[in-house]
């Protein structure tokens, strides 16, 4: 841990959920020990709003995280230099080079351990937006104006990003729609850093996708498969969260360079595990025409909605 003051604050607040929780952890993991558990029912909740507090701090500059500087050490400077060239000893990066290393994540170039490591700050950033600093900059005014019902939640649960994802057509300033088109990104390429779509999905990804690696896309591909065939009934609230995803994305493709609905099916299809009939290979070409044909038409049709 790097700032004692800090340090001393955790160490007298979480006294006994340290010892709940990370009694036989060194102490050079027991920070790490309790972000792992800050959301067990067993939690104080003074703890855990300091936990909250230090990870606010961890993730607006990487240097703080001792454990993101070294899995991901080779990581930054390969994908980050232009961040760090600017950076300063004592300027904060306000969250720029945990950024940077976010958007390696949906193309699978990070290191296995760093990886791991921005998993978990994607998943735990999509929960609680304010452990994500270049969201706040960017979609500050956005989240006041759009989600203070959400924002002023008892526990963030993703309720935030959730209404910045629904309110993506209302959202004008394009630092703030850039901040969504990249969530939208990661969470194609591993829904678990989608909390409300794989919470609402829990049971179908159990019932269909259970064999499928969770990254790289491919339980997003296969919950689509099983939306399209008729033979698999997806459960209702799963089916609109993950209809509304599909629109979101058709969305983002006239925005950015974000891959359109036909990436995720070559994703799906050269994964050796799952080959899919001609039968459902017709009908996912056929969506793809579809979607494709929409997106033509799309950007004409924004004016008027």
């Amino acid at each position: 841990m790097s700032d004692p003051e800090l340090d001393y604050q955790l160490m007298r607040v979480c006294k006994q959920m340290i010892k709940r929780f990370c009694i036989e952890t060194s102490s050079r993991y027991l920070f790490e020990c309790l972000k792992q558990n800050k959301n067990s029912e067993l939690m104080d909740r003074k703890c855990k709003q300091m936990v909250i507090k230090r990870q606010i701090t961890q993730n607006t500059d990487y240097r703080l995280n001792p454990v993101l500087r070294r899995v991901c050490r080779a990581d930054i400077p390969k994908f980050c230099q232009s961040v760090l060239n600017k950076a300063t000893v004592d300027s904060e990066l306000e969250g720029q080079v945990i950024a940077c290393l976010k958007l390696q994540y949906p193309d699978q170039r990070l290191s296995p351990d760093c990886e791991d490591q921005i998993r978990v700050i994607l998943q735990e950033s999509a929960l609680d937006y304010r452990l994500d600093p270049q969201l706040q900059i960017h979609c500050s005014d956005e989240i006041f104006k759009l989600c203070d019902e959400e924002m002023a939640a008892l526990e963030q649960t993703g309720q935030v990003l959730e209404c910045l994802k629904n309110n993506l057509l209302e959202i004008k300033r394009e630092g703030c729609i850039m901040e969504v088109v990249n969530m939208l990104k990661q969470s194609k390429a591993d829904i678990f850093v989608d909390p409300v779509l794989s919470t609402s999905c829990a049971l179908d990804i159990k019932h269909h996708c259970n064999d499928i690696p969770p990254f790289g896309g491919r339980q997003m591909s296969c919950l689509m498969e099983a939306l399209q065939e008729g033979s698999v009934s997806l459960q209702p609230e799963c089916q609109k969260r993950l209809q509304d995803r599909i629109d979101m994305w058709s969305y983002a493709a006239t925005r950015t360079g974000l891959e359109p609905l036909c990436c995720l099916t070559d994703q799906f299809w050269t994964h050796e595990d799952r080959i899919p009939s001609e039968t459902t290979r017709s009908t996912i070409r056929w969506i793809i025409f579809i979607a494709q044909s929409t997106l033509d038409w799309f950007p004409r049709l924004l004016p008027y909605i």
